[in-house]
């Protein structure tokens, strides 16, 4: 019985372990953002769900994150460019956020290349 109730256990951690959001790990990020930080984990969570999609893969190492100059929208919006090394190949999105009228921020992810090589500029 206490064997059964060990496995059981184990069994629960793994499953977990292995549905962790993409931010749940350590990330090197760089640049600048004017996401808050849950707003970061959101976007790329979401990022990392069509990396696996479209890549097989949803494994986020690195993310530079720039503001688009000039990109403020009179409501409040604004748009950055995210440069992120996903699953051993470089990936640019557009991420466009604004203020949701529930409150928070709203979102959208527009990718900008396909998958590159890391060693592309």
């Amino acid at each position: 019985m206490k064997r059964m109730t060990l496995i059981a256990a184990a069994i629960v951690a793994a499953a977990g372990v292995a549905s962790q959001p993409a931010a749940a790990y350590d990330l090197t990020t760089t640049g600048r953002t004017l996401a808050s930080p849950r707003l970061a984990a959101d976007v790329l969570n979401d990022i990392a769900r069509y990396s696996k999609a479209t890549g097989g893969c949803s494994f986020i190492f690195s993310a530079d994150m720039r503001v688009v100059p000039g990109s403020a929208t009179p409501r409040g919006g604004h748009a950055e460019i995210w440069t992120l090394n996903a699953c051993a190949a470089k990936q640019r999105f557009r991420v466009t956020m604004w203020p949701s009228p529930r409150g928070g921020s709203d979102y959208a992810i527009q990718p900008l290349t396909g998958r590159m090589s890391l060693l592309a500029r």
